[in-house]
């Protein structure tokens, strides 16, 4: 499993700045009005990274645990989480998706942003998505988006470069990504280079090996570790649905 080291965390937020987190908080709240019996009170974010959609959903009243097992990425999740009010502030906790443990049972879970996707291995997927069950009160809601296999074997990944402003100076992301279309991945190399007045801070390169998955290879993944699947539809929409055009799927899930 890939874990973000301290510089490319340091500049996570810059490079997905233009993110709209509280517009996918919103889909989330979507899902939860639309399928869950009772209004969830507990909220677990499984990959939370810098806390966005955690410190999101914090501010819309849900007590949220945010796991992640990048330190250096929950390191600037708690320095923002200080910004807001003390009985608000989401719990960060350091862990592995395959057996991290709250000490609780949650009413909803979500993995936002293709966070599953990590999760390259069959093992590693059903340890994850056990444990996440082992963490949910029966008829609680998991909510995720993932790669949609279709379009990533139609559309192909490209490669990318991204500029972002900082206080700094400029933050400059290139991506690349190769295929393994025998185990569903593809190993995307990100180079990321921070300037001031056109002189290099820093560097970093990182590779992550991210899985792509099938609608009803996931149904079934979902069925064998306790949960019954919702719907499945065409990130960012519940109603949308899936096509070759879509890079990512949007899956909600009852716990059984």
């Amino acid at each position: 499993m890939n874990n973000f080291n301290s510089l490319y965390a340091d500049q996570y937020d810059h490079i997905y700045a233009e993110k709209n987190y509280a517009s996918e908080c919103d889909l989330i709240e979507e899902a939860v009005n639309r399928f869950a019996t009772n209004p969830p009170k507990t909220l677990l974010d499984v990959g939370c990274g810098t806390g966005n959609h955690a410190m999101e959903l914090a501010a819309r009243g849900y007590r949220v645990t945010g796991v992640d097992m990048s330190q250096p990425m929950l390191d600037r999740a708690v320095l923002k989480a200080n910004g807001l009010d003390k009985a608000r502030r989401p719990t960060f906790i350091c862990g592995d998706a395959r057996h991290f443990k709250t000490g609780q049972l949650h009413d909803t879970a979500i993995m936002m942003f293709a966070v599953v996707g990590y999760l390259t291995t069959n093992d590693d997927l059903l340890a994850a998505l056990r444990n996440i069950r082992r963490h949910l009160k029966p008829g609680s809601l998991f909510i995720c988006d993932f790669w949609y296999g279709p379009s990533v074997l139609s559309i192909r990944p490209t490669d990318r470069v991204r500029e972002s402003s900082t206080s700094e100076g400029r933050v400059i992301r290139a991506a690349s990504a190769t295929l393994d279309i025998v185990h569903h991945t593809a190993d995307v190399t990100f180079k990321l280079w921070s300037l001031k007045d056109n002189q290099l801070l820093s560097e970093t390169t990182e590779t992550h090996r991210m899985r792509y998955f099938f609608p009803q290879e996931f149904a079934l993944l979902l069925s064998v570790t306790g949960f019954s699947l919702k719907t499945m539809s065409a990130f960012p929409s519940l109603d949308t649905p899936l096509s070759d055009e879509a890079w990512n799927a949007l899956a909600v899930a009852v716990a059984t």
